[in-house]
């Protein structure tokens, strides 16, 4: 070989040297570009809301919610390609409801709101294209109704509280989308530990007692898909419980019936 072709082959080799240095870091930095963070995010959701006792009591309302993510990752850096992490959850929602009974008539612009906190854990997996997360956690659930009042039919209401224990189990996945965005979806099945109904029966007639029923039975489902830039996401939520009878009490013997609640929305965040 000669000196000229020699020195054109190590040309070669350190050219070729050069771009793999700069290419591999790049295409890690791309496929990592979905890869879970240390983040906060604060986020609004306009939503429908129907509480739905079947053949009984219907609540309806539109609710405006406020909620605060954050997500501790506890091994993120490269070379590592899955990462364990935290999330804690916290949502408030409230709007004026509207109740009506085949029973006891209608009531309008009523209280009611309703707040959850969540602790999560889950883990982070790039499989290259995509990132599954699957994540496991404990939840609970408080609602206040107000059904004070006087109702179309001269029948007087009560307040409520719900309060539910659960354990959700969920996945996000995320994927590219053109430029630097992304879409992120989330679904979760969230199983009803205990739960317990506040019943102010008292507010109705005072010679009644105030009961609390033991609910035992009923989950909840989470869908959530948000396209997701820089610093802001946007896209639709669906949230829905379904809870069995509760046990019976009281004297005289009540129970809280069978009921379903299904709230959509839209919900936009911001991310730092």
């Amino acid at each position: 070989m000669t000196a000229n072709a020699l020195k054109r082959v190590l040309a070669a080799a350190a050219l070729t040297s050069s771009a793999c240095g700069l290419t591999l870091p790049a295409v890690h930095a791309q496929n990592n570009r979905m890869a879970l963070k240390m983040s906060h995010e604060l986020g609004v959701t306009a939503s429908r809301y129907k509480y739905d006792e079947p053949g009984l009591v219907t609540i309806k309302a539109n609710k405006i919610g406020f909620d605060y993510s954050g997500t501790y990752v506890f091994d993120s850096q490269w070379p590592n390609r899955d990462s364990w992490f935290f999330r804690g959850d916290l949502r408030y929602a409230t709007g004026k409801a509207d109740y009506s009974s085949s029973i006891s008539g209608s009531i309008d612009n009523l209280e009611d709101w309703y707040y959850e906190v969540r602790g999560l854990i889950g883990k982070d997996f790039n499989l290259g294209g995509y990132h599954l997360a699957p994540y496991v956690g404990v939840g609970f659930r408080h609602l206040y109704n107000d059904l004070r009042g006087v109702s179309t039919t001269g029948a007087r209401g009560y307040r409520r509280e719900s309060n539910y224990t659960t354990l959700p189990i969920g996945v996000i996945h995320k994927m590219k989308l053109s430029g630097q965005s992304q879409l992120h979806t989330t679904v979760e099945y969230s199983h009803l530990l205990q739960g317990r109904q506040e019943a102010k029966l008292a507010d109705a007639n005072p010679a009644l007692a105030n009961v609390s029923l033991r609910q035992k039975s009923g989950y909840g489902l989470r869908f959530g898909t948000m396209v997701r830039f820089d610093k802001w996401s946007v896209g639709p939520t669906l949230i829905v419980w379904r809870i069995k009878p509760s046990e019976i009490g009281g004297t005289p013997a009540v129970f809280e019936p069978k009921n379903n609640t299904v709230e959509f929305g839209v919900k936009a965040a911001y991310h730092f």
